[in-house]
């Protein structure tokens, strides 16, 4: 949760939204030196071209760093054997820039859901090697804990990066992406939430993985609270239906235990 004083004022809301992508071998042109993806078998690919996949969000619990976004941003193949699937995931990248240089951000492991309930599921957590991370790219996770929660009434703001906005070329200045927000109010909150906006006819392709925001007015009466109330899954058409926060903290607390568990 964050405390600011003015409603314009930018705060890492604004910075912790990334693009979530799958590389593939690239061509001379499109290549990014810069980038090397190091495969399971120890293989290096260079020179990878970019599929926008859309958004991703940075975020800093219990001390550690995570990226969320969600499970059906990764296409299904059927049959796919597990270990396919996980070679597959070699090649999905959460992507930082500094308006300069471009990197992807490491991650250690990926946590799922154990369950399989649709939308309560449908997510994915990516575990991040913080201390691998460059140092422009160690600002922008944004923090949370479980002492806010939206409740219906509530001001949201749903942030995401939709596809027809995006250009995913590399270039020396980096990479041309536009998150957009759209202002609603919380309409319903269990499990899952649904944030209603004024339907404007653009569409939200790419969103899904993105953060819903939950406004409030601080008690001293002056300033005000933003704090990260969900992860988007769907919307369009006036709504945004989101993944309550708490079923990641879940996740992570258990994943966090046996770790812990394992130590004694």
């Amino acid at each position: 949760m964050l405390r600011f004083t003015d409603l314009q004022e930018p705060t890492i809301a604004d910075r912790c939204i990334r693009p979530l992508c799958f590389a593939a071998p690239g061509d001379e042109h499109y290549g990014l030196d810069m980038i090397d993806l190091t495969l399971q078998d120890g293989a290096v690919e260079r020179r990878l071209q970019f599929g926008l996949q859309g958004s991703a969000v940075l975020f800093q619990y219990r001390g550690r760093h995570f990226a969320v976004f969600t499970r059906h941003q990764i296409a299904q193949i059927p049959g796919e054997a597990q270990k396919a699937f996980m070679d597959r995931m070699d090649y999905l990248l959460v992507l930082m820039d500094d308006g300069t240089d471009s990197t992807s951000i490491p991650f250690n492991t990926y946590l799922f859901s154990p369950e399989a309930n649709d939308d309560e599921s449908d997510y994915v957590i990516g575990v991040v090697e913080y201390e691998m991370l460059p140092a422009y790219s160690r600002e922008q996770f944004f923090p949370v804990d479980r002492h806010r929660t939206g409740r219906s009434g509530d001001l949201a703001l749903a942030s995401g990066l939709p596809s027809h906005l995006q250009r995913m070329v590399m270039e020396p200045g980096g990479m041309r992406i536009l998150p957009i927000c759209k202002s609603g109010t919380v309409e319903s909150r269990n499990t899952c939430g649904v944030v209603r906006y004024p339907e404007d006819g653009f569409p939200l392709d790419g969103m899904s993985g993105g953060a819903v925001f939950v406004t409030r007015l601080a008690s001293d009466g002056h300033s005000f609270e933003i704090f990260l109330e969900g992860v988007i899954q769907r919307g369009g058409g006036g709504y945004v239906r989101y993944l309550g926060l708490e079923t990641i903290l879940n996740r992570i607390d258990g994943h966090l235990a046996e770790q812990n568990s394992r130590f004694r």
